[in-house]
């Protein structure tokens, strides 16, 4: 089975398929807060954000593509029926982790 990440309303994020899960999305009072970072079996490193472009849109960026990490596609439009990019992986993830306050070290 394959598995999709995507935001739903203004405070989750949905994992569905192989990995499934739902993780609640932190509220700031800022547009500007980083996103949730979600880390995969594969290697794959997402950042899952609201607001992305300063409407009311869930974007999604590639932080690290892994082996199962397939597409994602993008949405521009707040008043689609599921505001949000989508991302897809290959059958085969195993687990995820998510992260509130994250940095990378270099």
């Amino acid at each position: 089975m394959s598995t999709k990440v995507y935001g739903h309303s203004d405070d989750c994020v949905e994992v569905e398929g192989d990995v499934d899960g739902e993780v609640a999305y932190p509220r700031k009072t800022t547009q500007t807060y980083q996103g949730v970072l979600l880390a995969f079996s594969d290697g794959t490193f997402l950042e899952v954000k609201y607001h992305k472009a300063g409407i009311a849109v869930w974007g999604i960026t590639v932080v690290k593509k892994g082996s199962l990490f397939d597409h994602i596609d993008y949405c521009t439009d707040e008043d689609d029926v599921n505001p949000s990019d989508v991302a897809y992986f290959k059958d085969g993830l195993q687990w995820a982790y998510a992260a509130w306050d994250w940095d990378r070290v270099k």
